[in-house]
């Protein structure tokens, strides 16, 4: 286990890349259940209502992400390094939501406004442009793309995945998003 975090971690520094990952349907699998029970217990933690609708996006989410990705190495005839590719990306983005996780708590637990509050978005927004820029690594080195286009193609797929996750809201519940977000006087 640890050997693997290892490796991802090298991922996350861009020092190795998806053809260093073994190839293994059955780390792929783990890694995606992982994945869902990750966004299940981010869901009950930080927003439980509406978490039929919100489980049912992340899932959607994922299986789109995992399509997508699938597809473009099909188009592209390089179907045969997608387990590695999906796993780097899993493994990945798995480990900067050790990173993630805490800051969306301290954020959304509405601990002050104050100079830590802005330090902690600060520093989501770098981790996820950092994950963005990961991602960007995997499938540049996957489907032998430059790096700008795999950035791009990790914007693209991140905007779908993220957008999927919260289309089986019901409108109510986005209405009530909004006003938590807005500021009151």
């Amino acid at each position: 286990m640890k050997p693997l975090l290892a490796l991802f971690w090298q991922m996350c520094l861009f020092r190795r890349g998806p053809q260093d990952v073994p190839y293994s349907p059955v780390l792929l699998i783990v890694l995606v259940l992982v994945e869902l029970a990750l966004g299940a217990g981010i869901i009950m933690t930080l927003e439980p209502l509406y978490m039929e609708q919100q489980l049912l996006g992340v899932t959607v989410a994922l299986g789109a992400w995992l399509v997508m990705v699938w597809g473009i190495l099909r188009f592209k005839g390089l179907d045969s390094r997608y387990v590695q590719a999906m796993t780097a990306c899993l493994g990945t983005d798995l480990l900067l939501s050790l990173i993630i996780l805490p800051l969306q708590l301290y954020i959304v637990t509405g601990a002050g406004e104050g100079l830590l509050s802005t330090a902690s978005r600060l520093a989501l927004l770098v981790v996820l442009i950092w994950d963005i820029l990961v991602k960007g690594w995997i499938y540049a080195g996957s489907m032998q793309l430059g790096r700008l286009q795999g950035n791009l193609l990790s914007i693209t797929i991140w905007v779908v995945v993220l957008l999927l996750s919260d289309v089986f809201l019901p409108p109510e519940a986005l209405e009530a998003l909004r006003q938590a977000q807005t500021p009151t006087e």
